[in-house]
């Protein structure tokens, strides 16, 4: 996995690289290239490897080459897909004044040095009380949309013309009234930004409050099922990028407030030990105590894969899916409880209830 390590560094800091960095790992023989592109896509981090590939003249072998050329032209294609799908909602949108922001996705791409080849998803948006019940008539009303299966309580799933959208009404629950309400006056009270992706403003939440919601969504689905090393990326990106219009001082006070602290800069360990984000970019100063969960983040990393899809033997649905499901949330609140206690205890109360 250092080897994978070395690839998204190069890729994630052109204008940091060093030729130490550059030169680490192109003199090394008897490296199966295969194997690191199949590690990276169960990561959903191809095409950054391919791209740290390409800037090293890396021989591949044939096979390799072809499943290079294949996968960059699929998310090249896919990513402006998607691009032109979030502007055909952004303009929706302001046809009829409806107040939204876009989270996460092509907005987190566009902090990349290619945005383009950041592996792209879904669209995922987010209207408040106010606003939801128009944006679901207006979508329904000038799109042709297909419905799938929502979460009640956190969002509707729908696609058009083959991109998914998820329709945000919360965008976390913390399974406390207290905790709760604060992150909803959060939301109502931070001014929202524009940012521009592949041309288009796009609203979406301000820097100190996105960088919170993209761990908050990158703890939660580690805790779920698992994450992959994709989500760090985007989280070392904002962080990055937005490093001069993040407020410190308020991000570690939200952070405190929800009970997130510990674990924010548990995580944060990877981004500047692993993935090279420069240090001065994160808003803790990181110690041994904060490192002590390195390898038991990693290893779940390694072996989940992106949002646990690897190492599954419960099915897609039933029973099996159910219990099989439970048990590795319960497996890894035992694995981080001491990090977040609080936001386990109420999570594992709401399953409880449910089942």
């Amino acid at each position: 996995m250092e080897l994978l390590f070395d690839l998204l560094r190069l890729a994630l800091w052109d204008e940091l690289r060093t030729k130490t960095i550059t030169k680490h790992f192109v003199t090394k023989t008897g490296i199966d290239w295969d194997e690191v592109l199949a590690m990276a896509e169960k990561q959903t981090v191809v095409p950054l490897v391919l791209q740290a590939l390409e800037q090293e003249q890396v021989e591949l072998s044939r096979e390799g080459r072809r499943r290079m050329l294949i996968y960059t032209q699929k998310t090249v294609k896919h990513n402006r897909k998607l691009n032109g799908e979030m502007a055909a909602l952004v303009e929706l949108f302001r046809k009829h004044n409806v107040d939204y922001v876009v989270v996460k996705g092509q907005v987190l791409a566009s902090y990349y040095t290619h945005p383009i080849l950041r592996e792209g998803g879904d669209i995922d948006f987010y209207c408040d009380a106010q606003s939801f019940g128009k944006a679901h008539d207006v979508v329904r009303q000038e799109w042709t949309v297909e419905e799938h299966d929502s979460d009640p309580g956190f969002h509707e799933h729908f696609s058009h013309n083959g991109v998914d959208f998820e329709m945000h009404y919360a965008l976390a629950h913390f399974y406390n009234k207290e905790r709760d309400a604060y992150w909803e006056q959060l939301l109502r009270e931070t001014p929202t930004v524009l940012v521009d992706v592949d041309g288009i403003q796009v609203r979406t939440l301000h820097p100190t409050v996105h960088t919170l919601y993209v761990f908050l969504h990158l703890w939660h689905h580690l805790l779920e099922l698992g994450v992959g090393l994709r989500q760090f990326c985007d989280w070392a990106m904002i962080l990055h990028r937005c490093s001069k219009d993040i407020d410190r001082e308020a991000l570690q006070t939200h952070l405190k407030r929800l009970g997130l602290d510990k674990a924010f800069r548990a995580c944060g360990c990877i981004l500047v030990d692993r993935l090279g984000l420069p240090a001065e970019d994160f808003p803790y100063v990181l110690t041994d105590r904060d490192r002590k969960y390195t390898q038991r983040i990693l290893t779940l990393v390694n072996y989940r894969g992106n949002m646990g899809h690897y190492h599954r033997v419960g099915g897609a649905r039933g029973w099996k899916h159910i219990m099989e499901a439970i048990a590795i949330k319960v497996s890894h609140f035992v694995k981080f409880y001491s990090l977040t206690p609080a936001y386990m205890r109420g999570w594992a109360m709401s399953l409880v209830e449910k089942v």
